[in-house]
């Protein structure tokens, strides 16, 4: 498809996705990269305040995982109510449906949009709107001292994120071999998560000192919107591998789209834990981090994910 094609596709609104050039050693592709806007609002950053508060109602994949900070809720231990309590645990509750409220809560204008999508719809978000909507769980002196530094953050890394954004998207597609299917993705800073979260076109993380670590941090969840998961469980399950290294073909995908992209630090002495993908948290990251290095180098070698996907279930048997 040429690129005059490419554009008649998408409105003029839509212009700021930008078609990027990633060049590898065969030949120049070219991707439509969605626009990356970063956020900070009261709304989500309240939400997933509360939902740490209380984790412990909340299914285990939720408090296990990013709602799981448990330095936070220990000091904001006495903004826990009873009949709060009382209710999230009559409430039926579900991951996805945590999920899909947040991110919608990521895309809103206000609560009042929220209320009128969601109000009714089950038991567990009317129990949310509520506590939103009655502004009685401490709130407001936090965010008071919250808003300030994730606004500095914020603008402290746009400066160095903007420049590689393109690239870096352009190749998480050309890695995942998938195309971006939005044209934006909002991305929320949030102060209490334990790690962050990505859920269709939207993403919510914690902010980390080292902002080259933080961009290998957003890398991973890109990673997550747009690398086909499913297919790498189906392969692995087949083999009779466990799936859960699903994790680290999608952290491979993401260092290997942004390692270029982090500057060095000053001192090569220092080891910066979050960049290169961690085999203490990703099952056999030894064994894989060579066939990603040598796939990265050329990826068109490979029609598909699946194709890799096999080398890696063949590596993974023979060692």
């Amino acid at each position: 498809m040429t690129t005059k094609c490419l554009l008649n596709r998408i409105s003029f609104r839509h212009l700021h996705a930008l078609l990027s050039s990633s060049i590898d050693s065969s030949q120049q592709v070219w991707t439509l990269v969605p626009r990356i806007r970063l956020e900070v609002s009261s709304l989500v950053n309240e939400f997933c305040h509360v939902s740490v508060l209380y984790s412990d109602c909340l299914p285990l994949e939720l408090s296990s995982g990013m709602l799981g900070n448990k330095v936070y809720a220990s000091r904001n231990s006495r903004l826990r109510q009873n009949n709060v309590l009382r209710e999230l645990h009559r409430a039926p509750i579900s991951s996805r449906s945590w999920y899909s409220f947040a991110r919608d809560l990521m895309r809103a204008r206000d609560l009042e949009e929220i209320l009128s999508d969601w109000k009714g719809r089950e038991p567990m978000t009317d129990l949310f709107l509520n506590i939103l909507s009655q502004r009685s769980n401490g709130w407001a002196q936090i965010w008071d001292l919250t808003r300030p530094k994730l606004e500095e953050y914020k603008q402290k890394f746009e400066s160095g994120w903007n420049p590689i954004s393109d690239l870096v998207l352009s190749r998480l597609s050309q890695l995942a071999k998938t195309e971006w299917m939005a044209d934006e993705i909002r991305v929320h800073f949030v102060d209490c998560l334990n790690g962050g979260f990505a859920w269709n076109d939207s993403i919510a993380f914690a902010t980390l000192p080292d902002v080259e670590v933080q961009k290998k941090f957003l890398a991973h969840e890109l990673s997550e919107l747009i690398t086909p998961s499913r297919l790498v469980e189906q392969e692995l399950g087949r083999a009779g591998l466990d799936q859960g290294m699903t994790h680290t073909v999608v952290d491979m995908i993401a260092y290997f789209s942004v390692k270029d992209s982090i500057a060095k630090p000053m001192q090569p002495n220092i080891e910066r834990k979050g960049v290169v993908p961690n085999k203490n948290y990703y099952p056999k990251v030894e064994e894989l981090y060579p066939i990603f290095e040598e796939y990265s180098k050329n990826p068109s070698e490979h029609d598909d994910l699946g194709s890799l996907v096999k080398k890696i279930v063949l590596r993974l048997k023979t060692s």
